[in-house]
């Protein structure tokens, strides 16, 4: 056997051709790969916006119905039944405390809920309340005593300059730095003298006064963001004034709130007839013992490419299409307010 030359030796590799080849399939099997994480990715974005409306939505709606099934709660004060004793007027939910007086709070007792479709006819002290509202968004006003006692386990400590209700049980004694609009209700005031219980001897409990307004602002942080917000304004201490304070955001995305109330007309605990109330009469307030609540939620960013022609049904309130590529959805509740039907309930 002769020696190999040296330029006889052969190597062998890819042509330029099959190189090329190989590219490309490479190039389609990672453009494949890409399509893939890509449209897993929308999905999961799209999957987290629709997980967070949902969210939104329904503790809206728990949030909501909570607010009324506390709704008329005086602790151990029955207010007397509209047909018995009319209240004269509805109450100013933004009216500072310093302003009640004897038929203020019969009528506040009277009428624990009451509400302004669209928000109009809201009263011109609420005018630094509810601002910015939402268009087709309704305003919801609930009270009720607290239903934990001050000092205890889980409610707020004691404060010599917020509202609170006391039971007054220990004769007709006046208490002058309350105001002790009647012996036979619950005494409201700053509290300076210390209300007794029947034995005139134990101190009786202290409840926070909760009244709230509930409505829907055209943005969220910066004026003109577009994000639609649930607000929420509690009636406090701010300043040395118990009033009305300014709404504070509670949740984004929350477009509209309606309500549908329902009144008893027949004094048995049941709704008779639902309807927005617009232009109700304080007895007609009165008469409200449930509450139709309808919530529509959106979505907080844009789906591209997503075409909505959907209606959503609130009540008498038909909202869209928006066909503005967010996607939303509408929940509601049927909520009994059971403070004030079960009063009239017969047996």
């Amino acid at each position: 056997m002769g020696l190999m030359r040296k330029n006889d030796i052969r190597q062998a590799g890819f042509s330029l051709i099959e190189l090329m080849i190989s590219i490309t399939l490479g190039l389609l099997v990672m453009a494949g790969v890409l399509a893939i994480y890509l449209d897993l990715s929308r999905s999961n974005a799209e999957l987290a916006k629709m997980n967070r409306q949902i969210e939104n939505g329904r503790f809206t709606i728990q949030l909501l119905q909570q607010e009324l099934w506390h709704a008329g709660f005086w602790d151990g004060y029955v207010p007397p039944l509209p047909s018995a004793a009319p209240p004269t007027a509805v109450p100013n939910p933004c009216a500072a405390f310093s302003t009640w007086d004897t038929a203020y709070v019969n009528n506040m007792y009277a009428i624990p809920v009451q509400g302004y479709a669209g928000g109009v006819g809201l009263p011109a002290e609420c005018a630094g309340v509810v601002t910015n509202g939402q268009a087709d968004s309704d305003v919801l006003i609930v009270r009720y005593a607290a239903t934990c006692l001050t000092g205890n386990a889980g409610c707020e400590s004691f404060d010599a300059g917020k509202l609170y209700l006391q039971t007054q049980g220990c004769g007709d004694t006046l208490h002058t730095n309350y105001k002790n609009f009647a012996a036979d209700k619950p005494v409201l005031g700053v509290p300076g003298d210390v209300v007794y219980k029947k034995d005139c001897a134990t101190v009786a409990d202290r409840r926070k006064l909760i009244a709230s307004i509930f409505y829907v602002r055209n943005y969220s942080v910066t004026l003109g963001d577009g994000i639609p917000t649930l607000m929420r304004a509690n009636f406090d201490l701010s300043g040395g004034t118990v009033s009305m304070q300014a709404a504070q955001p509670v949740l984004e995305g929350i477009q509209s709130i309606k309500f549908e109330y329902g009144r008893d007309i027949d004094d048995t605990g049941s709704a008779d007839v639902y309807d927005d109330c617009t232009g109700c009469t304080a007895a007609e307030w009165a008469n409200v013992v449930a509450v139709n609540v309808h919530v529509l939620a959106r979505n907080l960013e844009v789906t591209t490419g997503y075409v909505e022609d959907k209606r959503y049904v609130l009540g008498s309130t038909v909202l869209g299409p928006f066909n503005d590529g967010f996607k939303r959805h509408a929940y509601n509740s049927f909520v009994r307010l059971v403070n004030v039907s079960g009063r009239r309930e017969k047996p």
